[in-house]
């Protein structure tokens, strides 16, 4: 039995040693952070954006040589853990993931092609946060989840960015609160909609996008409604303001 206890922590002394060693090696070839100084409660870890030409970035990460990295580059946690992995050239990050403290994925960046890439991010205990569809440095379609999974935000632009072809917010059990639907591509003519928290209509009508005063406008018939569903009010809308309502 002595024997035995005797074994025991030589394997433990053994272990310790080689964890301290494999933690060595990381500070004497990679950068390392500490956990809190690296990741933000809101925006998550976005140290690395900089380094991103796709979206903006304009600065150059250097090797450990000096010279601006080219090839997979990676950074830890002073605990030995992941933070980052990407792929560089000529300084500029191209793909990358990030980690949190705990090894699970805080975002993927990749390039689709030249001009298009797609960013995804995550909640720290798992399941995807937000999803990102980029055309240079600006979100083309950009969608927010709660932490249950459920769709809370859209937004999407056509791919002049001049107007949308979708947006929407929904409570956290689904319901929506409000949409922006294109209709009418050629006139660029949309139904909007406004919902009460049980999920009845309370407001629904057409608006127009006024490329001149680069604003959305109410137009015709707009028609409002009480808890249950039941249309209680008419308004007529002409470029933008009521011109008359009556009861139902």
């Amino acid at each position: 039995m002595r024997k035995l206890y005797i074994l025991f922590f030589f394997f433990l002394i053994v272990f310790s040693l080689q964890s301290q060693n494999d933690l060595t090696d990381k500070r004497l070839y990679h950068n390392t952070y500490i956990p809190d100084a690296v990741v933000d409660k809101k925006y998550g870890i976005n140290m690395y954006e900089k380094l991103n030409m796709m979206l903006g970035g304009d600065t150059v990460r250097n090797d450990m040589n000096g010279y601006a990295a080219n090839g997979y580059e990676e950074d830890y946690y002073t605990t030995g853990k992941l933070l980052h992995k990407g792929f560089y050239v000529d300084g500029q990050l191209k793909v990358y993931k990030n980690y949190y403290p705990n090894g699970n994925v805080e975002r993927n960046f990749r390039m689709v092609d030249l001009k298009r890439s797609k960013m995804t991010l995550y909640y720290e205990e798992g399941g995807v946060k937000s999803d990102i569809v980029y055309i240079g440095s600006e979100a083309l379609k950009w969608k927010d989840y709660y932490r249950n999974g459920t769709l809370e935000f859209i937004e999407e632009y056509h791919k002049s960015f001049q107007y949308y072809v979708q947006k929407a917010n929904y409570l956290e059990n689904g319901t929506p609160e409000n949409t922006l639907e294109l209709t009418n591509k050629k006139k660029l003519i949309y139904l909007q909609s406004y919902y009460h928290s049980n999920g009845k209509l309370k407001e629904q009508g057409q608006v127009k996008y006024n490329k001149a005063m680069f604003d959305y406008e109410r137009f015709g018939t707009w028609v409002l409604f009480d808890e249950k569903g039941t249309p209680i009010k008419e308004q007529k809308y002409a470029v933008g303001k009521v011109v008359s309502e009556k009861n139902l």
